[in-house]
């Protein structure tokens, strides 16, 4: 199954929080996040949830495109 090697973008222990993350660090958290559950959904022969998933992504990536 597919999966993220992403870490949570605060703190060493995700059920800690120490700090909020700043813009860019959760927008490239989310991004990651979403290009592992777009190759799921893309392998679990789900393409419309693939297609939104895809889009989210993309959102994902304007928004650390608009921070750096």
């Amino acid at each position: 199954m597919a999966g993220s090697r992403a870490r949570p973008p605060a703190g060493e222990d995700p059920t800690i929080r120490q700090s909020e993350p700043s813009p860019q660090e959760a927008a490239e958290y989310i991004s990651s996040l979403l290009q592992g559950l777009r190759l799921l959904a893309s392998q679990a022969q789900m393409p419309f949830l693939a297609y939104l998933l895809s889009i989210a992504l993309e959102e994902a990536d304007l928004e650390k495109a608009k921070r750096n």
